[in-house]
């Protein structure tokens, strides 16, 4: 089956307080699936996907899950089965009626194992078989307890999955770093939900590490842009610049001179704006609350910049 990615639901990236054995504030990942849909499914039609794309976000977050914009491993993608079709004379427009099986499939893109699926039946009636299609699935109850069941149970296979290979993850994600793919490497770590393996503190240990090593990596570039700001006397550009820089990585000094150079050249509001950066400088909580959110928009970051992917998935 040929699918192509719309968008990602089920316990968006987001972030918690969880203490590491240094009492730091570090991030901690969720549960991510991508909503796919199928491009070849006959009984689908482009018309479709819209209602059946907000049938199954119905579903999820009726069961307590968020839905965000990012790329997953594991995907969740519905079929259509249509076994009964009635074609009625009402005068002056025919109506189909429909009897069919609404079906969730939650397979894992990378190694094509599944994960869980879920069958509900369902009816509609309409002038064409689309829009008795639509009509049907409209009234699939996205409370049914079996929806609450399927989504609880596929999360705590996805769970076991990342308890049994949180070694290999982190031998992966090693190896992603040591190559300089830090965004890929943080990803990777990103992926595990915090609390549920046994890595955590060296998952913990790392996601730091490659965060500082992505950020030594940019800011040499940053400075050299602010720099060439500050010389053509853009002050506010500078300050730009300068808030998105690390204050952990190697360009800690270089930023904080050239803020000093700029204070006295700000406006009132540029100025607040600088103030709250050299809090976060020296302020160790308010570095890793900086800390914290700067991983979240780089993977955030990474994941938008991804270009649209066709996978292929055999039943």
């Amino acid at each position: 089956m040929k699918i192509k990615t719309l968008f990602v639901i089920l316990y968006c990236i987001s972030i918690s307080n969880i203490k590491s054995q240094n009492n730091q504030e570090l991030l901690n990942s969720r549960i991510v699936l991508s909503i796919v849909m199928p491009q070849n499914e006959e009984k689908i039609s482009s018309s479709n996907f819209a209602k059946i794309k907000s049938k199954i976000k119905q579903i999820i977050s009726k069961n307590d899950v968020a839905a965000t914009d990012y790329y997953s491993d594991f995907l969740i993608y519905p079929s259509i089965e249509i076994y009964d079709e009635e074609i009625i004379d009402a005068g002056l427009q025919p109506i189909t009626i429909i009897n069919g099986d609404f079906t969730l499939f939650v397979k894992q893109a990378s190694t094509n194992n599944q994960f869980g699926s879920i069958t509900v039946k369902f009816k509609g009636a309409g002038n064409s078989k689309s829009k008795a299609i639509k009509n049907g699935v409209s009234k699939i109850n996205s409370n049914h307890e079996n929806f609450q069941f399927f989504l609880k149970n596929v999360k705590s296979k996805i769970v076991n999955y990342y308890q049994n290979n949180c070694s290999l993850y982190i031998s992966e994600a090693d190896k992603l770093n040591a190559s300089k793919q830090y965004e890929r490497a943080l990803l990777k770590l990103l992926a595990i939900p915090a609390g549920v393996t046994n890595c955590n503190s060296r998952i913990n240990a790392r996601i730091v590490q490659y965060y500082k090593n992505y950020s030594n990596s940019i800011c040499d570039k940053k400075i050299m842009i602010a720099n060439g700001h500050f010389s053509e006397k853009k002050f506010s550009k500078t300050l730009e610049i300068l808030r998105t820089i690390n204050p952990e990585s190697k360009c800690k000094s270089s930023a904080l001179s050239l803020m000093k150079k700029i204070e006295s050249k700000i406006d009132k509001e540029d100025k607040q704006a600088l103030d709250i950066t050299m809090k976060i400088y020296n302020d160790k909580v308010a570095m890793e609350k900086a800390r914290i959110n700067s991983i979240k928009e780089i993977a955030i970051a990474y994941y938008k910049n991804q270009p649209d992917t066709n996978i292929h998935i055999i039943k």
